[in-house]
């Protein structure tokens, strides 16, 4: 007789639509039909997800799965790699979020699509980032992003009642006020120095509400995908963004796309990052990936 799989299922319910629990009550009947048993935790406040992902056994789950968005995502990684084989229980992913961006890199938004996916059991690895700041090290999967990136991304936050159009309103508002940022970008030992609109490190192809912002990127590649907009005029950023949503963006003159194994930056003063959709921790910050650290059902 095969065992019933066991999952724990992680919800945030304050998550981007803030409709986690509705989510996990309308994939319910996906895992009972599968005969699953599903251990469900309530996050109550930031870092909970973490917490749960560090301390639980997963020697006793088929699967670590979260209901939320990429923050809640990242939360369960920055938990899971401090478990000793952080490898050895797949990543599920059940869209409750308003980017979604992991998801989207799996064409997978239907949380009853992603609910059977995780129930078949099929995974790949994921590769994540190590990020490495002053005081801290963290661990992302989406992106790590430095300059212009975080004044949308503070905006962004502030419009979060208008839903998945905020990225997009607030990304136009910035090309009205773009600030230019100097640093030394360090690509794979190359050193760059320069006056920059942003540099954005990506693991997947997309960022924010259907932004393919890194169009060659793989989750499983070993790689990551730095795209870097030197300083520009107000146009080519007008231009950028209505390029960005079929990845065209990468054409024009302003943008380098290459693909590294780390990468640092060093700004003149210390200046905000954001890191998988969170804004946390700043510059000087290195990086480097660590290829199939996690797997992820797909």
């Amino acid at each position: 007789m095969i065992a019933a799989k066991r999952f724990v299922v992680v919800v945030n319910p304050r998550g981007g639509t803030r409709r986690g629990l509705a989510v996990l009550e309308s994939v319910r009947p996906v895992f009972d039909a599968a005969g699953a048993e599903v251990d469900v935790h309530i996050t109550t406040h930031a870092g909970h997800a973490q917490e749960l992902a560090k301390t639980v056994n997963l020697e006793e789950y088929d699967g670590f799965c979260v209901v939320g968005g990429d923050g809640t995502i990242h939360e369960a990684v920055g938990g899971l790699m401090q478990q000793d084989d952080p490898s050895a229980t797949p990543l599920g992913v059940i869209p409750g979020g308003s980017g979604n961006s992991v998801l989207q890199h799996l064409e997978c938004l239907d949380p009853l699509e992603a609910a059977r996916r995780i129930v078949a059991g099929n995974d790949h690895p994921l590769d994540v980032i190590r990020v490495t700041m002053e005081d801290e090290v963290a661990y992302c999967v989406n992106i790590v992003g430095w300059g212009n990136v975080v004044d949308i991304n503070l905006t962004a936050e502030r419009l979060r009642a208008l839903g998945p159009s905020r990225y997009a309103l607030a990304a136009l508002s910035h090309i009205v006020r773009a600030k230019r940022h100097r640093a030394t970008l360090v690509l794979d030992g190359k050193a760059i120095e320069a006056e920059f609109a942003f540099v954005l490190a990506c693991n997947t192809k997309y960022t924010g509400k259907g932004m393919l912002l890194a169009p060659q990127a793989e989750m499983n590649d070993g790689k990551i995908d730095v795209v870097v907009v030197h300083r520009t005029s107000r146009w080519q950023l007008y231009r950028l963004l209505k390029k960005i949503c079929n990845g065209s963006h990468v054409s024009l003159s302003c943008v380098e796309y290459h693909q590294v194994e780390s990468f640092s930056i060093k700004s003149e003063k210390p200046e905000s990052l954001n890191l998988d959709g969170e804004l946390k921790g700043s510059t000087p910050v290195s990086a480097d990936v660590i290829r199939g650290a996690l797997r992820i059902f797909v």
